[in-house]
């Protein structure tokens, strides 16, 4: 069956409710747990998870959705989806929020501002930018759509 078919299959409103909770509440608590988490690995080891960690919260989330619908519908994966993505723009906020708190000791409302600019956290994804073909970066791409996968796959 095509998207467009799938699109048009009737759904439940309840679930459409819940599910669009379970998202937001799993995107935000998940989002800040693992930049919480972000901040303690990278200034104490110097080393970064963030990926493995954005992995294993899509896969989280989307098997949260799916255990909170009575009848699965394609929306409810697109939902999933969205909550993936808000995950890693809150996980990245509160990482470059708390390592600049940790750095200068202080938080200033003009460096707060620049953080909550969500064009910074997705440049990785633009194939125009100077560093695109960099081994780093095309790593980063490729957990960021398999996490993308994960979080549609798992929330049929």
């Amino acid at each position: 069956m095509s998207i467009s078919n799938q699109l048009r299959q009737p759904f439940h409103k309840d679930d459409l409710i819940e599910v669009i909770k379970q998202g937001l509440f799993m995107a935000f608590v998940g989002g800040l747990l693992i930049g919480s988490l972000q901040v303690f690995i990278a200034y104490q080891f110097n080393f970064s998870l963030t990926w493995l960690m954005l992995i294993v919260l899509a896969s989280l989330t989307a098997r949260r959705i799916k255990q909170s619908v009575y009848e699965h519908h394609i929306i409810f994966s697109f939902i999933s989806v969205l909550s993936f993505i808000l995950a890693f723009y809150l996980m990245n906020i509160t990482t470059n929020i708390g390592l600049i708190y940790l750095l200068t000791g202080t938080l200033k409302l003009s460096a707060i501002v620049e953080v909550l600019n969500p064009w910074f956290f997705f440049s990785f994804l633009n194939p125009f930018s100077v560093g695109f073909f960099d081994v780093n970066n095309i790593i980063d791409i490729v957990f960021f759509i398999i996490s993308i996968y994960y979080a549609y796959k798992y929330s049929k």
